[in-house]
């Protein structure tokens, strides 16, 4: 650290000193956790820098302090500040919600990073509301211009717009670019480089704006703060807030794309090894640790001779066998992934389904083979309707065991179909063309809004994986 930093740290330690009661904040070594993977889970190699400054933001409601994994100070929520929240990846607790009012802040009391020189910020956001000035993440200065803050603004024309905002000789350089969606998470990171004069803003991991900046060397540094301007407290930021990073250098635009990149999370796995019969006379295939059941039905059952993967497959006869989940697994109107392996018994004579997610009048999706040029199938239904207009995938199925992978990704309006860890298909599905299906998901048949189900197969099953989320081309090859 240069001489510099270390007396502007100095001059706002007594400033803190001199206008706030002393807090006993912890030592580092007592803040520092031991750093969850963020950008883990995939299977490309991007060098992941370590921050100087960090908070998840995902501890335990009723937690009095916010908990730093890099860097000296624990954050300090005010009032209106409710930790305990789902974070971007689904898991709970996993971000803190803040109401926009008074004491809708999180104080560190110190100075994360030196803004005179190269730094990146990066945050998770999910705002409220849009159409107002709200900072998510802010290096206050001691005059009126902050050190640097992020958040969100509105443009000359009143529409909602991401927001980085630098001091500069004459006042403030501000950069935006992106449309902030209320209630729809975004990966906010900024970066300054003075090497080359510019400030950059990311928004989920792409470049959105770029302007010229130089901050000041003579700049005061001051508290950082979550969820509003430490100097105008109009600001407030109204919404949630997680995984709070900040480096001392331009970090590689590669490792912000990463960061931005929400892990699919699991929820339900059924590797088909065995077979519960339960004392009303269901029986049943358990997920991993138990996340939901698959029922089955007609002659289903699990068969340990040549199986698909591990130790046991179910087959199924064509002539009204099916599995049917106990709960419904996947929302199907925000983004999701379902996997599985099958084999058919023979060669086809007719239209087999292998998976189907079932709403009231339509299915959601349908995955199944197509016998007439001898491809899987994919047909998306637009709407919980009968005739509702559909897309389509389709992909080869030349026989023996096959790995299948359909996903819809909600961000880029896209739905693809993998065939053993290679992309057969992708088609543009609009966000209003997506819907959730409040029924269940079924194995071995479609079609079964009415409670007839069709096109039931005749053939094994075997791994059968859904998500919240998407895959990477490498998590897909791992399965």
């Amino acid at each position: 650290m240069n001489v510099g930093f270390v007396a502007r740290a100095a001059l706002a330690a007594a400033l803190v000193a001199a206008t706030a009661t002393a807090t006993p904040w912890a030592s580092a070594a007592e803040n520092h956790l031991p750093p969850r993977p963020s950008i883990g889970g995939r299977a490309t190699a991007v060098t992941e820098t370590q921050p100087v400054a960090a908070w998840r933001l995902d501890d335990p409601s009723g937690s009095l302090r916010a908990a730093a994994w890099a860097g000296p100070y624990r954050g300090q929520p005010g009032g209106g500040v409710r930790l305990g929240d789902q974070g971007p990846d689904g898991e709970s607790p996993g971000s803190a919600h803040l109401d926009g009012g008074d004491y809708s802040y999180v104080n560190t009391n110190g100075i994360a990073v030196d803004t005179t020189r190269a730094f990146t910020a990066g945050v998770w956001v999910l705002p409220d509301d849009t159409g107002r000035d709200m900072t998510a993440i802010n290096q206050s200065g001691i005059s009126s211009t902050p050190n640097f803050s992020l958040g969100a603004t509105t443009d000359a024309a009143g529409n909602p717009t991401w927001s980085f905002t630098l001091p500069s000789a004459d006042g403030r350089t501000r950069v935006t670019g992106g449309t902030p969606q209320a209630g729809e998470w975004a990966y906010l990171a900024a970066a300054y480089d003075p090497a080359t004069g510019t400030a950059r803003l990311y928004v989920d991991g792409a470049p959105v704006a770029t302007g010229e900046a130089a901050v000041p060397e003579d700049t005061a540094l001051w508290n950082f703060v979550m969820g509003r301007d430490g100097n105008d407290y109009s600001t407030r930021w109204q919404g949630n807030l997680a995984d709070v990073r900040l480096w001392d250098s331009a970090i590689d635009p590669a490792e912000i794309a990463a960061l931005a990149r929400r892990k699919p999370r699991l929820l339900a796995h059924w590797q088909m090894e065995s077979a519960e019969t339960w004392d009303n006379g269901l029986t049943v295939i358990p997920a991993v640790d138990h996340h939901g059941h698959f029922l089955l039905s007609g002659d289903a059952h699990v068969t340990t001779d040549d199986a698909l993967a591990g130790n046991g497959s179910v087959t199924l006869d064509g002539d009204g066998d099916y599995l049917e989940s106990d709960i419904p697994p996947l929302n199907t109107a925000k983004s999701w992934a379902v996997s599985t392996k099958v084999r058919l018994h023979g060669t086809p004579d007719r239209d087999m389904a292998v998976l189907s997610q079932t709403g009231r009048q339509a299915d959601a999706f349908t995955l199944r083979h197509h016998t007439a040029d001898r491809t899987w199938r994919v047909v998306l239904a637009h709407a919980d309707e009968p005739d509702a207009g559909t897309t389509e995938l389709s992909g080869p199925a030349p026989g023996g065991t096959q790995t299948l992978l359909l996903q819809y990704d909600a961000k880029t309006g896209e739905v693809q179909l993998w065939i053993d860890g290679a992309l057969a298909d992708s088609e543009p599905y609009a966000a209003a063309d997506a819907w959730e299906a409040t029924r269940f998901l079924q194995a071995g048949r479609d079609s079964a809004a009415d409670g007839v189900g069709a096109h039931h197969l005749d053939g094994d099953i075997d791994e059968v994986c859904t998500w919240a989320g998407v895959l990477s081309g490498e998590e897909i090859n791992s399965l």
